[in-house]
């Protein structure tokens, strides 16, 4: 028999007396560095050791009736309920290998190239890391998804494709449209954690003469409704002669970035912005002549050594491998948990040895889920019509 050769001009008797040189280093081509996952562990936002079938959370959505009082005004007492309850179960990744006993043997000695059993369960554990970063932007409610994380998406139900709606941009009291280009806001939809995210679904309105999101909203009136741009709109608000994403993006941006902390809380502020590549390219491309690289939290991306960052309205902008062409998002990450079952995101078992099957076998899973406290301070960029 040859050997394997490469010279596709070898005489025969180097095919017959000489190998190819066998590199040992094995390159890691498959690799990606995700951002969600990395942020939220250098911000503390990753918690272990949650127990029960699944997790909920109060959520006060609407405040006390106020009213005049001149010293004599009467006095009405009744029970008021401020609360509503969010609730997410915990769902799962596993990734597994098996090793028949036949080729451990045969691949313990020199001649295994890759030392296959020396690193089983680390290479699962790179796997299911990999595999995860794009699972942070996945809909839990979608179907075939029902055993994937609630991702930012499921924030986002119903929001791209002939699908979508946007807000009337001529009515004091929004209502739902098929998307039209003059609307600057997209009409949010589904639900999150079992709750609405539909505008007014619990009652309250927005100022009178004002157009949502522009104006004072009662609190249960948006407490749970996310923001979604329409950055190729034809709207004045986001007035330019070229609606498009290069066009309009800075507008696109800071109108989401200042909306979405509408309610003026501190914890509500935006911290990133995540786009797609082709948007991220565009984006750069507007903003050459006044780009600045300002670093200033030790936990921020350029600090964990992303580099492909740069500051907008003091936001972080940067782009994600995993975020779908021509889409944006605007996270909160102070508003943000990943949260685990087991005292670690990532469980290993093995590898264990199978008489039966005559096999090594491991894997590595983890059973968690995303919790976002409130849709309403994030938003989503994309081109609704």
């Amino acid at each position: 028999m040859s050997y394997q050769g490469f010279n596709p001009v070898a005489f025969a008797r180097s095919s017959a007396t000489t190998l190819a040189h066998h590199v040992r280093e094995v390159e890691q081509a498959f690799k990606r560095n995700y951002q969600i996952g990395a942020i939220l562990e250098a911000n503390g936002r990753i918690n272990y050791n949650n127990t029960g079938e699944g997790f909920d959370w109060p959520v006060q959505y609407r405040i006390h009736n106020v009213e005049g009082n001149t010293g004599e005004t009467p006095r009405n007492f009744a029970r008021r309920n401020l609360w509503k309850t969010a609730h997410l179960e915990f769902r799962g990744y596993q990734a597994t290998d098996s090793m028949y006993y036949r080729e451990f043997l045969s691949n313990r000695g020199p001649e295994g190239i890759v030392k296959v059993y020396d690193q089983f369960v680390e290479r699962l554990t790179t796997s299911v890391k990999q595999a995860l970063g794009a699972e942070y932007y996945t809909d839990g409610n979608a179907t075939g998804y029902e055993q994937s994380w609630h991702g930012v998406e499921t924030l986002f139900d119903n929001t791209s494709g002939a699908t979508s709606q946007t807000l009337t941009a001529t009515e004091t009291t929004p209502t739902a449209r098929s998307a039209n280009a003059a609307d600057i806001v997209g009409y949010a939809q589904g639900s999150y954690a079992g709750l609405n995210m539909e505008l007014g679904n619990y009652g309250g309105e927005n100022e009178s003469g004002e157009y949502w999101p522009d104006g004072v909203a009662d609190p249960e009136f948006d407490f749970w409704t996310p923001l979604i741009i329409n950055y190729t709109t034809t709207h004045a608000d986001l007035a330019s002669s070229t609606n498009t994403w290069a066009g309009q993006c800075t507008d696109a941006m800071r109108y989401g970035i200042i909306n979405a902390q509408r309610n003026v809380s501190m914890e509500g502020q935006i911290t990133n912005i995540l786009l797609a590549r082709d948007l991220y390219r565009e984006f750069l491309e507007v903003i050459d002549d006044k780009e600045r690289i300002m670093v200033t939290s030790e936990t921020g991306l350029r600090a964990l050594g992303f580099k492909n960052v740069v500051m907008f309205d003091g936001i972080e902008v940067s782009w994600e491998v995993a975020v779908p062409t021509g889409v944006g998002y605007g996270l909160n990450y102070n508003m943000m948990e990943l949260k685990s079952m087991d005292s670690e995101l990532l469980r290993s078992e093995g590898p264990e040895y199978d008489i039966h099957s005559q096999s090594f076998n491991a894997v590595v899973s983890t059973l968690s889920n995303l919790k976002f406290s409130t849709p309403r301070n994030f938003f989503k960029l994309a081109a609704l019509a």
